[in-house]
């Protein structure tokens, strides 16, 4: 059983995929650096459940490729196990590092579960999660097969604010922990507002001495953050003002998309 509740709470959605398992590596970071309670969510996909009775949906066995229309009663099975699995993997790696934790289980649509849990949390660390799809009758061990973890850049969204500060003690964080490049991404209309604002950091970053470098954002968009990420074979990607980012239209396909795990302030 998880202890009471620390001052400060870093959610992290938890599925099967290798993503997630990066999300968690880096959200248990970011825990044991904040004396912070690891709390996992993870998400029944009421998606899945419109499939149920449709002549096209079917659920394939991984063993013997035989496949039979969906049920209601494999999927609750399927979800029963998944969750299992990702409590016991969020419980070890607390464990490990001495972390409080806690699990959740809901029932409904990833975004909106996000968006709910959003406001009761400090942190919130997102990997990929995956979109409606069907699942295999055969039970699946999760995916954390990576045995070496990629250490990319740090990306950080930098911005001349008061929400700038936070996302970048962040990173320098992760940065720091990994021994990985601190990347500041800025968002300029001009080349010489970039310069202005990239001098700004890393004037900033050498005040804590870490050095770093700037990428040029010319538009600040899901698929622009997905570009650079992308690029940059990044290992980790932080951005403040996390409700913005989760109402704004193409996060959840950039969620899907990212190979990285992403960070909410």
């Amino acid at each position: 059983m998880s202890e009471p509740p620390a001052s400060i709470r870093i959610w992290v959605a938890l599925d099967e995929s290798p993503c997630s398992a990066a999300a968690l590596t880096a959200a248990a970071a970011l825990a044991a650096e904040m004396d912070a309670e690891l709390a996992g969510l993870f998400v029944e996909n009421i998606n899945l459940q419109h499939l149920i009775g449709l002549p096209f949906a079917r659920e394939f066995s991984l063993l013997t490729g035989a496949g039979r229309p969906l049920s209601q009663g494999e999927m609750e099975r399927t979800w029963r196990h998944e969750a299992e699995s990702m409590q016991h993997l969020l419980a070890e790696a607390a464990e490990r590092m001495r972390l409080r934790w806690s699990f959740r289980v809901a029932r409904g649509r990833v975004a909106a579960e996000i968006n709910t849990l959003a406001q009761a949390f400090d942190l919130i660390v997102l990997g990929q999660h995956s979109g409606i799809g069907v699942t295999a009758t055969a039970p699946a061990k999760p995916r954390f097969t990576r045995a070496h973890p990629h250490v990319g850049p740090v990306l950080v969204l930098y911005e001349a604010d008061s929400s700038a500060t936070p996302s970048l003690d962040l990173g320098v964080r992760l940065a720091r922990r990994n021994n990985a490049e601190l990347v500041l991404l800025v968002s300029a209309n001009s080349e010489n507002a970039y310069r202005t604002a990239c001098a700004a950091a890393l004037a900033v970053l050498n005040a804590r001495n870490l050095p770093g470098r700037c990428v040029w954002l010319t538009t600040l968009d899901a698929p622009h953050l997905l570009g650079v990420a992308h690029r940059e074979a990044a290992s980790c990607l932080v951005l403040a003002n996390r409700k913005r980012f989760l109402m704004q239209a193409g996060f959840d396909r950039m969620l899907d998309e990212i190979e990285c795990p992403v960070v909410l302030t």
